[in-house]
């Protein structure tokens, strides 16, 4: 059931901020393979990410308690 939450929360993320993580966090590429594959600045893949997770955990605060789900895997 939380493997549906998290891919239906990740799903309303924006597109940008969706393919960053899934290319770091699902597809397990380091920072500046992603962002090749992207054709952005590691910078730029660094700012998607950040917003990602923070509105994946945001998204994910009402499903667990605080702590309880990490949006980025670790």
């Amino acid at each position: 059931e939380t493997g549906a939450q998290v891919q239906a929360a990740l799903s309303r993320l924006p597109p940008r901020q969706r393919e960053a993580i899934v290319l770091c966090h699902y597809q397990e590429l380091g920072n500046i393979e992603a962002a090749a594959l992207m054709e952005i600045s590691v910078e730029a893949l660094e700012s998607l990410l950040s917003r990602g997770r923070r509105a994946l955990r945001a998204a994910l605060a009402d499903i667990a308690p605080q702590g309880a789900v990490n949006a980025t895997g670790r």
